[in-house]
């Protein structure tokens, strides 16, 4: 039963109606239009908080929430380890589950490469659950996505390092999925809207640069990833009224902020280099 479940994390399901997917782009641009007075509301909230409790919104709330146990949610605490300390482990060990808060983290670009990064590349691949994944979901800070399978764009897995997307398929042709995630409790599935394609930016894990454009599965899975980099879930892209109520008492104080994140399909801006 475990395979037939990792198995189906890729599988598209029926497609949403085109009244859905129209009510769903019309949800994204409300909350982005009015992100302003939101993103002021939560600047002022979060100001008060040590320099290292800005790593991510509600990072130290979550860390201290009694309420985990009384949950019913059993999640991990996995700490954060570097590329070096990975590759020395030999292991990339536990995968974080939701409500672990590294899952909430933002994962540091590599800026240097050697046998290290090989390593966690060659242990990524050998270890994932599914055909795709991130280092940071195993505590490894750094920003890399592996491939492989249905969800690779080549026969063989593909690792992106410090990837970037530079284009997106119009807004008008995102593509509705139902997406369910390991990090998540088992059964949990998020109805989402992917970019058709994006044209993406990243480096091999010997530093070389390259560029591929994704399409299909290849794209979807490669976006679910890049969330996980950047502290989002399947569940910031869901209303609250769609989730388990254990899932809203721990996101509904920070569900709108996040939200917004996940649904701004940002692109690469040019504000820190592109290739490290």
């Amino acid at each position: 039963m475990l395979a037939l479940h990792l198995a189906a994390v890729q599988l598209l399901s029926p497609p949403l109606s085109q009244t859905e997917t129209l009510m769903r782009l019309t949800r994204r641009r409300e909350l982005l239009t009015h992100a302003w007075a939101a993103t002021a509301a939560v600047s002022w909230a979060v100001s008060s908080l040590p320099a290292a409790a800005l790593d991510a919104v509600g990072s130290i709330a979550e860390w201290q929430d009694p309420r985990w146990p009384t949950l019913g949610l059993r999640g991990t605490s996995v700490p954060l380890r570097t590329v070096e300390s990975a590759a020395q482990a030999d292991t990339l060990g536990q995968m974080a589950l939701y409500p672990d808060p590294l899952l909430r983290r933002t994962g540091a670009p590599v800026t240097g490469f050697g046998p290290e990064v090989e390593k966690v590349a060659t242990l990524l691949v050998a270890e994932m659950k599914s055909n795709a994944i991130t280092a940071l979901q195993y505590g490894v800070d750094a920003r890399m996505i592996a491939l492989k399978g249905a969800a690779s764009p080549q026969p063989t897995p593909l690792v992106f390092v410090n990837p970037s997307i530079l284009s997106r398929s119009p807004e008008e042709r995102q593509v509705p999925w139902r997406e369910i995630c390991l990090v998540l409790p088992p059964g949990l599935e998020v109805e989402t809207l992917r970019d058709e394609y994006v044209e993406v930016a990243a480096q091999d894990v010997f530093g070389v640069p390259f560029r591929k454009t994704l399409r299909g599965e290849a794209a979807r899975a490669f976006q679910h990833e890049l969330d996980h980099l950047d502290g989002i879930l399947i569940v910031d892209h869901a209303g609250l009224d769609e989730l388990p109520s254990e899932i809203v008492t721990m996101e509904r104080p920070h569900h709108d902020a996040r939200q917004r994140k996940a649904y701004a399909r940002r692109v690469y801006q040019g504000s820190e280099p592109l290739y490290w």
